[in-house]
């Protein structure tokens, strides 16, 4: 008997059955579909897939006369081997000798799932780490400013002061929130500081 089948991009885990088979499906597609096949391939890798990103699976087969079921098998295995070696963090040439096993006859397999991968990786590992955070909290992903001046109230006038406003926008779980602080001039130099040494400019 064959010894199983291991992939770097599962752990060293085998494969479903019908992996291999359903990625041979990128050949049947017609050769100008493969040649913009990451235009979809790369929406689809999000979790979960947009409304937007159907749509454009439905554009994209009309344009080039694909059928939906056929392409959605085929998304659907390269999406499985791209988003598990990206959340494994699994080299290019790694992924490449899975393909090679999975697909060992037919190497432009290997140079299609290949072409997109990098970028792929990155988002997919960018959207990991922003889940991660998440999970445990509320999650900073927009900022909003206006700067103003205040100029008197009850309290005294000719203040001439100017002061920013901050609308920070998060996100929660499931659920978006918003919060608009004030900062002086001070606050606003010691945030920079702090930024500054964050990103390891100071």
């Amino acid at each position: 008997m064959s010894s199983p089948l291991r992939l770097f991009c599962l752990g060293g885990g085998e494969p479903p059955p019908e992996l291999g088979a359903d990625l041979l499906g990128l050949l049947r597609l017609p050769a100008e579909a493969l040649q913009k096949i990451w235009q979809v391939l790369a929406p689809s890798m999000a979790e979960p897939i947009a409304k937007e990103t159907e749509q454009l699976l439905d554009v994209f087969c009309a344009a080039y006369h694909v059928d939906e079921d056929e392409l959605g098998t085929v998304i659907k295995a390269c999406r499985f081997v791209v988003c598990e070696a990206a959340r494994r963090d699994v080299p290019g040439g790694a992924l490449a000798e899975d393909l090679d096993r999975l697909c060992p006859d037919d190497p432009l397999v290997k140079e299609l799932v290949l072409a997109g991968y990098e970028p792929a990786r990155t988002m997919i590992r960018r959207e990991i780490l922003k889940a991660a955070v998440a999970d445990h909290g509320k999650l900073l992903f927009g900022i909003n400013w206006r700067l103003d001046a205040i100029q008197a109230s009850e309290r005294g006038v000719n203040l001439a002061v100017p002061v920013v406003l901050l609308t920070l926008h998060y996100r929660e779980g499931a659920q978006t929130g918003r919060i608009t602080l004030q900062a002086l001039p001070d606050m606003m130099g010691e945030l920079q500081g702090v930024c500054e040494k964050v990103l390891g400019r100071s």
